[in-house]
């Protein structure tokens, strides 16, 4: 996690070991696709709560302070 000033960057990579332990379960995801998912799960999760959430430049989801968010039209 990155404080940026229109909130928060949240990122991550696989570690060696979830890699390793990942690639030897049947039928596995790539990489990638573990990474959409758990992206997916927590950005869903940050909703839920009432947190405005949306994709970043790099492979991560920016959750955003309520000054930086878009004003949403009743």
């Amino acid at each position: 996690m990155t404080e940026v000033p229109e909130g928060v960057l949240v990122s991550w990579a696989a570690s060696d070991e979830f890699t390793a332990l990942a690639a030897s379960q049947p039928g596995h995801a790539s990489n990638d696709g573990m990474r959409a998912v758990v992206q997916a799960a927590v950005s869903g999760l940050l909703m839920q709560r009432g947190h405005i959430v949306t994709a970043a430049e790099e492979d991560g989801i920016l959750v955003l302070t309520p000054a930086a968010a878009p004003i949403r039209q009743r």
